[in-house]
């Protein structure tokens, strides 16, 4: 973007190739198809008095704007606002309570409606099946937030709110994120809240929920089953869309494999990351933990049976990183404004040995040039690296095995206080933010390790309801204490030698209780149980004055 329009390079002749009329331009973007380009300018008033067409869509041929529209709201979070089909035949725009969609075959002249009462966001499907739209529905008075899949091809001028294909409702959330898979399959919903109610998280909370595209698999929308609590910090599809990962969890967070059908499949592991990257041919996947994080970065290579296989791992702090077009190389690189320091940008193989490094003063972009599809192929693993990393070429068997460990960059050792380390306490707790020892294994996931969905509601109990419904069982679970009888309770107490007797077993019973080797919660469960037949000893005390009594008027 210059003072004079926006410039248009032709990379294959390494030379301009036009240049687009419209000064001011804060944001651009190219259509999926990459004929036209969509910038937008600041919002401002025309001298009519009314909001002027900041909004435009240009022929990259012709270079002449075909279509002209007025936004309101212009910021990075929401850009683009303009959708298109994965052709570029039609382009889709949000207005309250409508979208319109413009149709290359007038001329983007003329729209059709499409009526969704209360649309938030929306993202259309990128693969050429049926026409397919997720919508994002926010919360309205006592009405949950709704995530919601619809057919946009039913559009017209008098047209009615089409019925959704597949809904997904839950509360607490004011914004969500939209990620297709390339077959248009299903789509997932990054749910976030800028407020976390739990008390939990500073910067708030996020809910990850599948939804499939037909009506017909309506019932698998559920929330992803993740296997640790916390925020979502990333999920991508394969390019292929049968899988995808999420980074998710408290740090240190854990990374997990899904399938298509939103079923786990392969742990592995937690560490200190927050991005993930699969390669353009969704062989290899990096996993990394850039911005305030250290910079581990660890590279995997996924086997056709799900399996996940480390092949290397390297430290080098960053902000953004990108995968090579022929997918055998990984970009890293420190960028302005997030970091004014240490500029610049590192090139990795795709099993981390550094090929290149260059330092930058003021670095603000760093990107591979673009190749055309078909340039290049998926390639494995070479014959040479399989040698030295000790892995068989005809693939990985499942199961859990010292290969798929990952086996990141040496760490440091944990800091101790000066205290702990002159002995002056028993024993220290050893907690790592980075690094959970007590973690299982990375490996696969079997089925009986799956999550059961919850009910509709159910992922948001806050952590006081959650506190309370444990005292109601705990207090439940001492009245039913109550019930069981020590060895001869339910006889009648009716001399003092049996009574002693009672007395005795009771009191052994606790002794016996109190013998074992029990955690924190053993310890409330063996108080609540102690007061249990402390209350029943108190009883039999008062049968037998009850009885004594009784028996001397009738003795009289």
């Amino acid at each position: 973007m210059r003072p004079d329009g926006v410039g248009l390079l032709d990379l294959e002749k390494g030379k301009e190739a036009g240049t687009i009329p419209e000064t001011g331009v804060l944001f651009c973007a190219l259509s999926p198809a990459r004929n036209y380009l969509v910038t937008v300018q600041r919002p401002v008033k025309g001298e009519d008095g009314l909001p002027a067409k900041n909004l435009k869509v240009w022929d990259l041929a012709t270079k002449a704007c075909v279509l002209a529209l007025c936004q309101k709201t212009v910021n990075k979070d929401s850009w683009p606002v303009l959708e298109w089909s994965c052709d570029d035949s039609v382009v889709v725009h949000m207005v309250t309570n409508t979208l319109h969609c413009y149709s290359r075959q007038d001329g983007f002249s003329a729209y059709r409606k499409l009526a969704i009462k209360g649309v938030g966001t929306f993202s259309i499907s990128p693969s050429a099946g049926p026409p397919r739209l997720a919508a994002f529905l926010p919360e309205v008075k006592a009405s949950p937030a709704a995530a919601a899949v619809y057919d946009w091809s039913v559009t017209g001028s008098g047209a009615a709110e089409p019925a959704a294909l597949v809904r997904k409702a839950f509360f607490r959330c004011q914004g969500a994120q939209m990620h297709w898979n390339a077959t248009g399959s299903a789509v997932l919903a990054m749910a976030y809240a800028d407020f976390d109610a739990t008390n939990q998280s500073y910067y708030g909370e996020q809910k990850l929920h599948f939804l499939p595209s037909e009506a017909k698999d309506a019932e698998l929308a559920v929330t992803v089953p993740l296997p640790k609590e916390g925020p979502v910090h990333d999920v991508k599809w394969t390019p292929a869309g049968d899988y995808f990962v999420v980074v998710a969890g408290f740090m240190p967070s854990k990374v997990t494999l899904f399938d298509a059908k939103c079923k786990a499949v392969y742990d592995l592991g937690t560490g200190p990351y927050n991005l993930v990257w699969w390669n353009p041919f969704g062989r290899f996947l990096a996993v990394a933990g850039f911005g305030n994080l250290p910079g581990d970065i660890l590279f995997y290579d996924k086997k056709t049976s799900g399996v996940m296989k480390q092949m290397g791992a390297v430290r080098s702090p960053a902000v953004t990183g990108d995968w090579s077009p022929d997918g055998r190389h990984f970009l890293v690189a420190t960028t302005a404004p997030r970091l004014r320091v240490d500029n610049g940008f590192k090139v990795f193989t795709y099993y981390g040995e550094q090929v290149s490094s260059q330092a930058v003063p003021v670095l603000y972009q760093a990107s591979w040039r673009p190749a055309p599809e078909g340039t290049y192929t998926d390639r494995p693993q070479s014959p040479d690296r399989l040698a030295a990393s000790g892995t068989p070429s005809g693939g990985a068997s499942g199961g859990r095995d010292k290969s798929s460990t990952p086996v990141g960059p040496p760490r440091a050792a944990a800091y101790k206080p000066p205290h702990a380390k002159m002995g002056l306490i028993g024993q220290t707790t050893s907690f790592s933010a980075a690094f959970d020892a007590s973690a299982p294994p990375p490996g696969r996931i079997g089925a009986h390790a799956q999550n059961k969905p919850t009910t509709p509601g159910g992922e948001f109990v806050t952590k006081a309801a959650s506190k309370n419904a444990k005292k109601r069982a705990s207090k439940k679970k001492g009245d039913d204490g109550e019930e069981e009888p020590c060895s001869g309770e339910q006889q009648e107490p009716a001399t003092h030698g049996s009574s002693q007797s009672q007395e005795q077993q009771c009191g052994g019973a606790t002794a016996a209780m109190a013998a074992l080797d029990v955690g924190t919660d053993g310890v409330e469960a063996l108080q609540r149980r102690i007061k249990a037949l402390q209350r029943k000893l108190k009883q039999i005390e008062q049968i037998k004055e009850k009885c004594s009594k009784e028996a001397k008027l009738f003795k009289n």
